[in-house]
């Protein structure tokens, strides 16, 4: 098993380097061996099938939105919650800007759709995970997941393990946890519309990765008049979202 590991490893690492540079329709398997340095049949000794393949490097992609949530979910109370999700957004900008030509695709690909919504990148990461050395699987203090569990402060809202709060609703749903824990504490106000505020910055992140990738960064700031460099859009998206949401001091 042990021997197996890095061999499984080389072709998910080559798997996302050819969807990346193609996106999921244009990417072969015969590309991803060859990228490999394996033969296209040694692929199913460790995937499947080729869909299995490509949600395996979906979910290595989407690892980074997912860690930037559990940072996130663990900086409740901490810094102000503007900073906290200053970093987020930076973040997320350059996680759809990855992620957008990966899977365009996806949006005409039934079975892919449905991969998604039953959280299939959540589960690849755990059965790899599940498959690797002890030493390699990402832990935080105490050996706990990095992920709160849903209901928890900070993660996503209690409810069934598939179903709404699942797949692609995820992010934003652990965005709302985040902000139910800061209004909880008094550092957001009490009226302030929570699912509202995650669809507009989650949103907004995404709108610059689209603008960025089809007309490019200068088009953005001469065209859209927004920031080019993510940290700097991020914070004035930040402003903008929690303007009057914030208790006055």
């Amino acid at each position: 098993m042990a021997a197996a590991e890095p061999m499984r490893d080389r072709i998910l690492a080559a798997a996302v380097t050819v969807i990346r540079a193609r996106g999921i329709v244009a990417a072969t398997t015969k590309e991803i061996a060859r990228g490999a340095g394996v033969s296209e049949g040694s692929l199913y000794n460790h995937f499947a099938n080729k869909t299995a393949l490509f949600a395996a490097a979906l979910a290595e992609v989407t690892g980074t939105a997912r860690t930037a949530m559990a940072t996130l979910a663990g900086s409740a109370g901490q810094n102000t919650v503007e900073e906290n999700l200053v970093r987020l957004a930076a973040d997320m900008v350059r996680f759809y800007g990855e992620l957008l030509p990966m899977t365009g695709p996806v949006l005409s690909d039934p079975e892919l759709i449905a991969w998604l919504r039953e959280n299939g990148p959540v589960k690849a990461q755990r059965e790899a995970a599940a498959k690797a050395p002890a030493r390699t699987r990402a832990r935080t203090r105490g050996g706990q997941d990095e992920t709160p569990p849903p209901g928890a402060p900070g993660g996503p809202p209690a409810g069934p393990p598939e179903g709404t709060t699942a797949g692609p609703v995820m992010g934003h749903t652990a965005l709302i946890g985040y902000l139910k824990a800061e209004q909880r504490a008094g550092r957001l106000t009490a009226d302030a519309p929570v699912p509202f505020i995650a669809a507009a910055l989650l949103g907004g992140c995404q709108q610059h990765a689209f603008l960025t990738r089809l007309a490019g960064p200068d088009a953005v700031t001469a065209g859209a008049g927004l920031p080019a460099a993510p940290e700097e859009f991020a914070a004035a998206l930040v402003r903008t979202v929690l303007a009057g949401h914030l208790p006055t001091r």
